[in-house]
């Protein structure tokens, strides 16, 4: 072997060392894109579950408010300005509270006009509206549910005469 051989040699050996070294980088880069991208998807998924908690938080705090079906008709007429001191209801449900407004709380018209009547947010003829619950706690991920709320006035429930009784008709046989 000759002098000039070896250095021949020796380029060839460095060629192939970088190659394997710049494969080796690219698949540690790879690797790395994927497991920020999976931490990434996993914060997204849990923040979108606290976005869904959130907006039925919301819900549920308002059910009260809004179970005067006689406040539905302001709520749902499209005139601000005679809407109650309360709505739109929001509440804060961190803790402690940090004073920042986490869900916000609407009623909705349920359009349950029948025609020649167009839909008229001033006539509910069903006694039935939506509360739509939106989270902004999670700007990345929000959330809105929607739940109908349906007045009924008080009275007796006559299950059992039905045949639904379920065991509680007071028959032992």
């Amino acid at each position: 072997m000759t002098h000039r051989d070896a250095q021949r040699q020796r380029g060839t050996i460095m060629v192939l060392v970088i190659t394997i070294l710049a494969a080796l980088l690219a698949g540690g880069a790879a690797a790395l894109y994927l497991q920020v991208s999976s931490t990434r998807a996993v914060g997204l998924v849990a923040s979108s579950r606290g976005a869904l908690y959130c907006a039925e938080a919301g819900l549920a705090a308002s059910r009260q408010l809004v179970n005067d079906q006689a406040v539905w008709a302001a709520l749902i007429d499209g005139n601000p300005a005679n809407d109650p001191p309360w709505y739109p209801i929001s509440g804060d449900i961190d803790e402690p509270p940090d004073g920042v407004t986490d869900y916000v709380v609407t009623v909705i018209d349920n359009d349950d006009e029948q025609p020649p009547l167009a839909n008229d947010p001033t006539v509910d003829t069903d006694l039935s509206v939506f509360l739509r619950s939106t989270c902004t706690k999670y700007p990345n991920t929000p959330s809105t549910v929607l739940e109908m709320v349906s007045y009924s006035a008080a009275g007796s429930v006559y299950r059992n005469q039905a045949g639904q009784g379920s065991g509680s008709t007071g028959n032992t046989n």
